[in-house]
C-alpha cells in the first residue's frame, strides 16, 4: 500500500492547523487528535476499498512483433465493482532488448467496464522474450491510499525479422514490375522456354522464335514469346558467422540478410518459384527444403526468428557440403555472406566448387561503411595516416576478390544497405530472364 497525494495534502493541512492552535495554546491536542483522525480515515480507506480480484486482466493481440518497429502492448482490465476505480499499471518488459515509451499509465475505469491500457515498445533483438508480471496499483474508494499488487500475465512475445518493411518493400518490389492480367502471379517475361504468348515479330526479335503456323495464318510475321520455367528451386543461403554480426547503422549485417532473404522468397513464390533456406556458422543452423505457400512461409519465419550471430568463422566447407547432400536438383543459391581476411575469402572461394558446380550461385555482400569511411577521411597525424592506407589496401583486397568471383562464374554483388533488396532481387530476375536453371 502507498498514500495519494490527497492524504499527503491532508497532512500539509494539519500542519496549518496545528500551527494556527500554537497562538492558542493547543498546538499539541491538535497535533494528536488531527494525525489520529488521518490516520484512522487511512486505514478505513484501505479495509473499505476492493481487494485485487476485484479486477479481470488480460494481455490481447498475439505474440508476434516486429524488429525495430514501433509496436503496441494492450492489456485489458474489467472493473467488476459497483464504483469508478483509477487504476496504473506498469509491465514487466526484458531489460536491454526493448525501448518503452511509458513504463507506467494508468486511466479510470467505470463500474462494470472494460479499458484497455496500451503502451509501446521497439524491440532491438528478434528472439522469444517473455513480459513477466503486470504490477497494478489503483486507489481505495477515498483516495487516501493507493493498494498495488502483482498479477501473474507472463506472455512470451516472438520478434520475428521486420514484416512491416517487409510488406512494404514487397509492394514497391510489385509496383516496379509487371503483373500479369491482374493475377497476382509476378510475370517476368525474357529467353525461358516455357512458352506463354504470341505476338507481332518487331525488329530485332530472334528468327528463330518465328511460329511459321501463325505467320501464315495472320499473313504478317508472328513470334512466340516465351517465360522462363516455373517450380524453380531457390534457396536463400544466410552465413550466421563473425562478419555478419557488425552493426551497420544500427541494425546488424545478419538482420539485414534475414530481410531481404524473406523478402526474396516472396517474390520468388509470387513468381510460380520455389524458395528454400539454409542458415548455418560452424554448424547447420536451419534447413528447409523448397516449398511455396502460406505453411511455407511460416516456416521460413520460425526459422529465422530466434538466429543469431556466431562469433567464431563459419565452416562454409561443411555447409556446402551438406548441401549438396541435399539438393540433388539444379537450382539457384543467393548466397548473403562476408569475410574480414583475404584468409577467409580465399577459404570460401576454394570450397564453393561444391555449390557453384551445379547450380547458379549470387554472393551477396554488404558494404563495409566503416571501412570505406575510415578510407576517406581526412589525415590529421601520422597514425590516421597509418590507419587510412590500412583501409584503404583491404579495400582493393576487397574488390580484387569479387572480381576473382565473378571470373570463376560467381556473380558476386557488394550492395549498400538500403539498395541491398532491390539489388538481390533484379539480380533474381536478371538470372530467370538470362539464363536456364
Amino acid at each position: 500500500m502507498t498514500i495519494t497525494k490527497r492524504f499527503i495534502f491532508l497532512i500539509g493541512l494539519g500542519i496549518i492547523l496545528t500551527f494556527i492552535s500554537y497562538f492558542f495554546g493547543l498546538a499539541l491536542t491538535t497535533f494528536i487528535l488531527y494525525n489520529i483522525i488521518c490516520f484512522s480515515l487511512l486505514v478505513v480507506d484501505y479495509l473499505v476499498s476492493p481487494s485485487p480480484d476485484i479486477l479481470e486482466i488480460e494481455r490481447l493481440d498475439g505474440e508476434k512483433l516486429s524488429l525495430f518497429e514501433n509496436e503496441k502492448i494492450r492489456i485489458s482490465i474489467y472493473n467488476k465493482s459497483d464504483k469508478k476505480m483509477y487504476v496504473e499499471i506498469k509491465d514487466e518488459v526484458p531489460d536491454f532488448h526493448f525501448d518503452i515509451e511509458k513504463e507506467s499509465i494508468g486511466q479510470y475505469i467505470a463500474p462494470h467496464e472494460k479499458e484497455i491500457f496500451e503502451f509501446r515498445v521497439i524491440p532491438k533483438k528478434r528472439g522469444a522474450f517473455t513480459f513477466g508480471k503486470l504490477h497494478i496499483r489503483y486507489d481505495g474508494y477515498l483516495k487516501l491510499c493507493r493498494k498495488q499488487f502483482k498479477s501473474n500475465i507472463e506472455k512470451e512475445y516472438k520478434v520475428y525479422p521486420n514484416l512491416k518493411d517487409l510488406r512494404r518493400h514487397k509492394l514497391a518490389a510489385y509496383n516496379s514490375l509487371v503483373h500479369k492480367d491482374g493475377s497476382k502471379r509476378l510475370k517476368i517475361l525474357g529467353k525461358g522456354t516455357e512458352f506463354e504468348s504470341l505476338r507481332e515479330y518487331v525488329t530485332g526479335d530472334e528468327y528463330r522464335k518465328i511460329n511459321w503456323n501463325a505467320t501464315a495464318r495472320e499473313n504478317k510475321p508472328i513470334v512466340n514469346q516465351y517465360e522462363p520455367e516455373k517450380n524453380q528451386h531457390v534457396y536463400v543461403m544466410i552465413d550466421t558467422g563473425r562478419p555478419m554480426s557488425y552493426s551497420i547503422r544500427g541494425q546488424s549485417k545478419l538482420d539485414i540478410a534475414i530481410n531481404t532473404g524473406l523478402l526474396l522468397c516472396d517474390i520468388v513464390n509470387q513468381n510460380g518459384d520455389q524458395s528454400g533456406l539454409m542458415a548455418f556458422n560452424t554448424e547447420i543452423e536451419a534447413f528447409i527444403p523448397p516449398g511455396k505457400g502460406s505453411g511455407h512461409r511460416n516456416r521460413l519465419m520460425e526459422a529465422l526468428y530466434h538466429i543469431e550471430h556466431s562469433k567464431a568463422t563459419s565452416n562454409h566447407e561443411e555447409a556446402f557440403f551438406f548441401f549438396k547432400g541435399k539438393e540433388r536438383r539444379r537450382s539457384l543459391i543467393c548466397l548473403f555472406t562476408d569475410f574480414d581476411t583475404i584468409e577467409e575469402a580465399e577459404d570460401m572461394i576454394r570450397v564453393l566448387p561444391a555449390i557453384s558446380k551445379n547450380n547458379i550461385v549470387i554472393m551477396v555482400l554488404i558494404n563495409d561503411e566503416k571501412l570505406e569511411n575510415i578510407a576517406s577521411m581526412s589525415v590529421k597525424k601520422e597514425e590516421d595516416a597509418y590507419i587510412k592506407s590500412v583501409a584503404i589496401e583491404m579495400l582493393k583486397d576487397r574488390k580484387k576478390l569479387i572480381s576473382i568471383l565473378n571470373t570463376k562464374g560467381i556473380m558476386c554483388i557488394e550492395c549498400k544497405p538500403e539498395k541491398i533488396t532491390s539489388d538481390v532481387i533484379n539480380k533474381y530476375i536478371y538470372v530467370k530472364n538470362r539464363m536456364h536453371l
